[in-house]
């Protein structure tokens, strides 16, 4: 999409990224993009440099991973 304006786009893309509570956590060793939501975690993106870990069903974009917090 190209968007011809003189307005900037600080002020077109306002309010899209807000609310958003992205972190980068590592998984059996595949880095991960997730958004938080309580005690889970919604796979955004892999972020690994290993073409097989997309092949991974478990940390596929999407996914609901549990997490466990260890003191």
């Amino acid at each position: 999409m190209i968007l011809y304006t003189t307005m900037p786009q600080e002020i077109i893309f306002a309010g899209q990224s807000e609310g958003t509570n992205l972190k980068h956590i590592e998984v059996n060793g595949i880095p991960l993009l997730v958004e938080l939501n309580g005690e889970e975690a919604r796979v955004v993106q892999v972020l690994s440099t290993n073409p097989m870990d997309f092949l991974k069903q478990e940390t596929a974009p999407g996914q609901t991973l549990k997490l466990t917090f260890y003191k």
